[in-house]
C-alpha cells in the first residue's frame, strides 16, 4: 500500500507579514464601547491565501473648538486615507456626525460601508495593499498580538515601495513598533520536553497571539 505524505507548500510563497493582498469583509462600529472615541471603525479583512481574518483598527478622538465643532485630530488623516483609498464620499461633519457628499446623513456607518464597500467572506479577488505585522510587547515576555497598520493602497505593484516607505517613516519616528525575533522568541511556546517549536511547518497567521 502506498505512503501517505503530506502534500507539499513549497509553491505556495503567499507572505502573512509585511506587504499583503488584502479584501474587506465588514466594518463595525465600536465608538459606543470607548468613551475616548470619537471614531472607532474595527474592520475585518483577509489575507490572500489565508483561512483567517485580522482586524484593520481606525480610532481616535476629535480636535474640537470650545463650541463643540470639530476643528481636526489625527484620526481625520487615518479616517480619509482609508476612506479615499475604497473611493468612499462619506465622512465627518463638522458636528461629528457622519454624512455622505451630498450631505445626506449616514445613521450607521458600519452598514453603509459593510454593505457598499466590503466583499464576502470568501474573495475571490484582493483588491487592496495593507502592512500586517507582530507588535512589540509593552514588556519583556507580554503576549504578542498581529496588527494591521491602517494605512491601506490599491493593490498596484507601484503602491508596494509607497507601504514600504510609509512603513519605514513610521518605524523611524517610534509610531509602529515591530516585535524583534528575539521578543518573539521570548514568548513562543515549545514541547514538553524542551525540543522546540511545534508551531513550525504550521500555517503562519494561525498563532497571531503567540
Amino acid at each position: 500500500m502506498a505512503l501517505v505524505r503530506p502534500k507539499s507548500s513549497s509553491g505556495d510563497k503567499t507572505n502573512f507579514y509585511g506587504v499583503c493582498e488584502i479584501a474587506l469583509l465588514s466594518v463595525t462600529d465600536k465608538s459606543d464601547q470607548f468613551g475616548w472615541a470619537d471614531v472607532y471603525l474595527d474592520v475585518e479583512i483577509k489575507q490572500k491565501g489565508s483561512d483567517y481574518t485580522k482586524s484593520l483598527r481606525i480610532c481616535g478622538s476629535f480636535e474640537k473648538d470650545p463650541d463643540g465643532t470639530v476643528s481636526g485630530g489625527s484620526v481625520l488623516n487615518r479616517l480619509y486615507n482609508f476612506l479615499d483609498c475604497i473611493g468612499c464620499k462619506a465622512g465627518i461633519n463638522a458636528k461629528g456626525g457622519w454624512e455622505q457628499e451630498d450631505g445626506q446623513n449616514i445613521d450607521d456607518i458600519a452598514s453603509f460601508l459593510s454593505q457598499g464597500y466590503c466583499g464576502s467572506s470568501e474573495p475571490t479577488s484582493f483588491p487592496y495593499l495593507a502592512y500586517v505585522y507582530k507588535e512589540k510587547p509593552k514588556k519583556q515576555g507580554d503576549k504578542v498580538y498581529a496588527r494591521v497598520h491602517h494605512k491601506i493602497y490599491p493593490n498596484e505593484e507601484a503602491n508596494t515601495k509607497k507601504l514600504l516607505d510609509d512603513v519605514n517613516w513610521l518605524k523611524g519616528r517610534g509610531y509602529l513598533k515591530e516585535a524583534s525575533p528575539e521578543e518573539l522568541d521570548a514568548v513562543r511556546p515549545v514541547t514538553s520536553n524542551g525540543m522546540g517549536d511545534p508551531t513550525k511547518g504550521l500555517p503562519s497567521d494561525a498563532f497571531d497571539n503567540l
